[in-house]
């Protein structure tokens, strides 16, 4: 875990509320993995005080090697649309990589579906960029939004040679319904994958993980959560461990990847 103030490289829009930010920040992009976060404030305003947490959503490369990070975030309140407003020069206050990301199982060859819900995909882009990667792993991608404009990274996925399903609910791009939905027909026409990968609203993920539980299949979410520190010292993350148990784990220190079967959502 790193504490930097770094300058900003870009901070382009890509949609009406959606922004892809990217700084230089070799010492965090070396060890940072998929499904990892870091702690973000533009450190030049008195507001917002606190910093905000943002997934790494890909690693900016240089002759190969890993010297920054890209954010994708969506603008939803005070300090994204502060975040929204930043130029190339200006500084942001850092502190990553942190948290506990996704875990590939190492049985080969594994099937893996990925589950995004709109702005999900900001953690899931870099664990499908990874798992090309990765011999005897095929995926494919589920992409879901109230709208064309909340489906993002389509290209991208493609590109890497990875199958994508759209679903919209105001049929403006990709098929009609929801994401869950999408989903449940997938599996009806490929099978059942090895994992499924799912980031999204609270919602989205319950379904996802009761879909995977009624057929086995080992589930991992990606949860979002309110947090002031981002390392363990504030507590103001906590979420009900899942079998019955009376306790509580902390998104930022436990996760924010977790078992379906661990949380209570």
């Amino acid at each position: 875990m790193i504490q930097k103030k770094i300058p900003v490289l870009y901070n382009d829009q890509v949609g009406p509320f959606y922004y892809r930010l990217g700084f230089s920040f070799p010492e965090a992009a070396k060890t940072a993995r998929p499904g990892q976060f870091v702690m973000v404030r533009p450190s030049d305003n008195a507001i917002p005080l606190l910093r905000r947490p943002f997934s790494v959503h890909r690693l900016l490369l240089e002759q190969g090697n890993a010297v920054g990070i890209e954010l994708l975030y969506k603008v939803v309140g005070q300090g994204t649309g502060l975040m929204s407003q930043l130029k190339g020069g200006d500084v942001l206050d850092v502190l990553g990589p942190l948290g506990n990301g996704f875990s590939c199982p190492s049985t080969k060859p594994l099937h893996v579906f990925v589950v995004a819900g709109g702005v999900g995909i900001a953690s899931l882009f870099y664990l499908s960029s990874f798992l090309t990667q990765c011999k005897g792993v095929t995926q494919r991608a589920f992409l879901g939004g109230c709208g064309a404009s909340d489906i993002l990274c389509e290209k991208e996925l493609v590109s890497l040679g990875v199958p994508v399903h759209v679903c919209t609910e105001d049929c403006s791009l990709g098929e009609a319904g929801l994401v869950t939905g999408a989903l449940e027909k997938g599996l009806e026409v490929y099978g059942n994958p090895d994992v499924i990968y799912a980031c999204g609203p609270q919602a989205m993920l319950k379904i996802v993980g009761e879909i995977a539980l009624s057929r086995n299949i080992s589930c991992q979410v990606s949860l979002e959560s309110a947090m002031a520190c981002g390392f363990g010292a504030c507590l103001g993350c906590a979420i009900k461990k899942g079998g019955g148990q009376e306790d509580y784990w902390h998104v930022c220190t436990d996760g924010p990847v977790f078992d379906f079967r661990d949380v209570r959502i």
